[in-house]
């Protein structure tokens, strides 16, 4: 544990630090709390931000779309439009939020 703080504490200087996290492809923001309690970033300060992307299991609630409803219109979305377009809009949505002008992004296979 002592090894892992260490390497927590030099990755991210600031104690307070905002940290975005994105999962992969056919995942959710689940991935990043399967390990359990004490092992995350936010055990050691951070404010910590997960997402789900449209077509996640925990994204099925989409703001005019009714998933029973539209459903060809709610799947009709491209991996393209999460990277440029819903990513972006998130991540000006935390700083916006928490009021910080940076954040650390850390995700995989988006």
């Amino acid at each position: 544990r002592y090894i892992e703080y260490l390497m927590v504490q030099k990755s991210f200087p600031d104690k307070r630090s905002v940290i975005y996290l994105q999962h992969g492809i056919l995942a959710s923001s689940a991935d990043w709390v399967l390990p359990g309690p004490r092992k995350g970033f936010a055990d050691f300060g951070h404010d910590v931000l997960m997402s789900n992307v449209r077509g996640a299991r925990y994204s099925r609630k989409h703001t005019y779309l009714d998933l029973d409803r539209h459903s060809l219109q709610f799947w009709d979305f491209s991996w393209h439009e999460i990277g440029v377009i819903h990513i972006p809009t998130m991540i000006a949505y935390i700083i916006n939020k928490t009021n910080e002008n940076k954040l650390f992004y850390i995700g995989h296979s988006q």
